[in-house]
């Protein structure tokens, strides 16, 4: 008879860890342990045996305690084994408790029915799967890193399976569940779509294994290029099944596709006739068919302002507004890597600050991501900048940092290559232009062939027409002037003697027997045995220098006069400026400031000349007359000769106003106009007038009074005199008559005294 501890005895032994829990919830008290069990959580069996479960496990990283209780509440709800999926689990390590190790577990919660059906406890079992998830994971990373995912589809129940690298190729949601509708929904190209049934098809029916290389599109609609490899599983001639794997070889495609556009690209430049836009057109379009959802462009940089090169897919309107924009840091990407002179990634338009000054232009095109790129030339110049953009949000992974740089390289080498060569065509027309327009020309002999080549320059100096006159030195001593000719010659003789360069100047006789004048230069060119193989050199046809110098010569004699004739009008000007007895100065119409100024005015206004020099005419006038000054200086300002007359008040250095009649006219001053001043202070002159006009006033009011005032008590005292002298009338009081006298007299002597004393304030102002 087996007893209760052979069954516990069996129970210890067990190979897989188990443990016994009673189904008192929400304890769940441990009433058994297996040492295997033990032995993988790392825990003794009298910290486990008689507590509740969870007072044993209080926490886990990995899994909470909500979790474990739902497990356990379904066991005894449903009375059934509950298995639960590997699980990450951690326990303390076995020498140091405080470290966690990690396993991956798979459990099964089993219940112990009793004869009623109730349970009478739960077998919580575990299998230590760690292993073999970890290799799992290790084969799923690799697939991912690879860009492989597997997949099967079982014939017999029609299902299909796919692995997480494969959903990843596909771009589905985890909840997606692949279907035989597979081909329908990622190969819309109905040559793939035949491609791949025709395969499967095939290997169903003989079990060969197929390859394909398709072209699809993932469940977020992006172009991909897989790789698909399958085999069928055959029994008695049926086919079980057929699985397989699947590579995403798009970046390998493009690899290859990119390399022939960049090879085509490369020979389209070789070809100088085909112009630069249309080269960079048909790499920008590529590179969009390569990588879909990306938009290019090419900026060029002139005078530090970016300018419109290629966009072909992206909005005109948008193009047109980023057409000369100033290359600055807050600009948007473009001028941000311009100015930085380094690559500028923006993922998010609407918030990165470097698009604070156009990110409305780009978000009403809907452009939302932008990395831009210089194009630095070998002399370190940012000629141009790429722009890469996108319609979403989006920072780049490293095959899109990969092609930045391809791209970058390659736009260097083609935008500066064709401005080299640009240059250097521009450079071979402007020398052939610039011997034609200097006259200029070039020729060379070739010792060991005998055979001269003279350049049409050269020819059209000497007058000749090469297809006639065919170049020799002979013909070349002809055409030299007779009285030089022995000179040259000797000349020529010597290059060869001392091997030295010369220069020399000539005449020639054209054919047309115009003598001109020519500065030529030869130099003989030695092979590496130092002997010579060839002499080169040039002319330059001097006959207008010479001609200009003969004139010049004249034009120096004629200025040398002229010179002297305005040093004595300058000394005759200064003479009658310094020494002039009249104040006078010349200051700058447009700043105001005194130019000069003489003597006189130094004199009369107490500032000495450097003083003078450092003001301008505002210093010297009061307040009030600046208006007045203002508007007479704008009125010279409007001519270039204008004689003026007016009266302003001016103040001295001491404070004093004074009183000045101005006289000026418009002058150049060293280059500057200017307008030149004679003051004459009429101070003095006015306090007479004003006296004088004093004096004539009094005058006038002592000979009102004499007319006036005076006539009225003489008059009254003449007839009184003559009324006495007759007899007065009867009943005429005679008393009364003489106060009448009296009072006439003493108005009289008033009035007398008013003209005295107005006659005294004349004298006084006249003293």
């Amino acid at each position: 008879m087996i007893g209760e501890q052979h069954y516990s005895d069996v129970f210890q032994a067990l190979p897989t860890p188990c443990v016994m829990l009673l189904p008192n919830a929400p304890h769940f008290t441990v009433i058994n342990v297996s040492d295997a069990y033990l032995e993988i959580t790392n825990i003794q069996r009298e910290d486990m045996v008689g507590k509740g479960f969870f007072e044993v496990f209080p926490t886990n990283p990995y899994q909470n305690n909500t979790i474990w209780r739902n497990i356990f509440d379904e066991v005894i709800r449903k009375k059934k084994t509950c298995k639960v999926p590997p699980q990450k689990y951690a326990f303390p390590t076995a020498d140091v408790p405080a470290r966690l190790d990690v396993k991956y577990l798979e459990v099964v919660n089993t219940p112990v029915l009793d004869n009623q059906e109730d349970i009478q406890f739960i077998i919580r079992s575990m299998t230590d799967v760690t292993h073999t998830v970890h290799h799992e994971k290790f084969y799923e990373e690799t697939q991912r890193t690879a860009h492989i995912g597997s997949w099967e589809v079982n014939m017999a129940h029609q299902t299909v399976m796919w692995s997480e690298g494969l959903r990843d190729i596909y771009e589905v949601t985890p909840d997606f569940k692949p279907t035989f509708r597979v081909l329908e929904e990622f190969y819309p190209d109905p040559h793939a779509h035949r491609a791949f049934e025709d395969a499967f098809v095939k290997a169903t029916k003989d079990g060969t294994v197929f390859r394909l290389t398709l072209p699809m599109v993932t469940a977020k609609r992006n172009e991909r290029w897989v790789s698909i490899v399958g085999k069928s599983d055959l029994v008695s001639g049926a086919c079980i099944r057929v699985y397989g794997i699947t590579q995403d070889i798009t970046d390998s495609k493009r690899l290859t596709d990119l390399d022939d556009l960049e090879k085509t690209i490369l020979e389209m430049s070789a070809q100088r006739d085909t112009p630069l836009s249309a080269i960079l057109s048909h790499y920008v379009l590529g590179i969009e068919a390569l990588y879909g959802g990306m938009y290019c462009s090419i900026l060029g940089v002139q005078n530090n302002r970016l300018v419109s090169w290629i966009a072909p897919s992206l909005p005109e309107s948008y193009i047109a507004a980023v057409h000369n924009l100033p290359i600055d840091d807050n600009g948007g990407s473009c001028g941000s890597a311009a100015y930085r002179r380094e690559r500028v990634i923006v993922s998010d338009i609407a918030t990165d600050p470097k698009w604070a000054n156009a990110r409305e232009l780009a978000l009403k095109h809907d452009l939302r991501a932008c990395w831009s790129h210089p194009i630095i030339d070998s002399h370190g110049n940012v000629i141009a900048v790429l722009g890469i953009y996108y319609k979403q949000a989006k920072f780049p992974n490293p095959e899109e940092l990969l092609i930045i740089d391809r791209m970058s390289a390659l736009l260097n080498i083609l935008i500066e290559n064709r401005q080299n060569a640009d240059r250097v065509r521009e450079s071979a027309t402007m020398m052939a232009q610039g011997q034609e327009l200097a006259r200029f020309g070039n020729w060379q002999l070739d010792l060991e062939n005998h055979r001269h080549t003279w350049s049409p320059a050269l020819c059209d100096i000497y007058g000749i027409d090469p297809l006639v006159y065919a170049p020799s030195y002979d013909n070349y001593l002809a055409l030299v002037h007779p009285d030089d000719r022995a000179r040259v010659e000797q000349l020529v003789q010597r290059i060869f003697q001392t091997y030295e360069d010369t220069v020399f100047e000539e005449r020639i006789i054209r054919p047309d027997g115009e003598t001109r004048h020519l500065r030529s230069w030869a130099r003989l060119v030695l092979n590496d045995e130092r002997k010579p193989t060839k002499i080169i050199g040039a002319c330059l046809d001097v006959t207008e220098t010479k001609q200009a110098e003969l004139k010049l010569k004249q034009l120096h004699t004629q200025l040398e006069k002229h010179l002297a004739e305005v040093a004595q009008s300058e000394q005759k000007y200064s003479d009658l400026f310094h020494l002039s007895p009249q104040p006078m100065w010349v200051y700058d119409l447009e700043t105001y400031y005194f130019l000069d100024v003489n003597a006189a005015a130094v004199t009369h206004y107490g500032y000495t000349r450097e003083e003078f020099l450092s003001m301008t005419i505002l210093d010297i006038r009061p307040p009030e007359e600046i208006p007045k000054l203002e508007e007479a200086v704008a009125l010279s300002r409007r001519y270039n000769k204008l004689f003026f007359k007016g009266t302003f008040k001016h103040r001295k250095k001491n404070g004093e106003i004074i009183n000045v009649d101005i006289q000026s006219n418009i002058i150049q001053f060293h280059g500057r106009k200017a307008e030149l001043i004679l003051a004459n202070d009429i101070t003095e002159k006015l306090y007479h007038i004003e006296a004088i006009e004093a004096q004539n006033k009094k005058l006038q009011e002592i000979a009102w009074m004499q007319s006036h005032l005076f006539r009225a008590p003489l008059a009254r005292i003449m007839g009184l005199a003559d009324l006495i002298q007759h007899g007065p009338s009867p009943g005429v009081d005679l008393d009364k008559l003489l106060r009448a006298i009296h009072e006439s007299a003493i108005e009289l002597d008033s009035v007398l005294g008013d003209i005295t004393e107005k006659a005294e304030q004349i004298n006084l102002t006249e003293q």
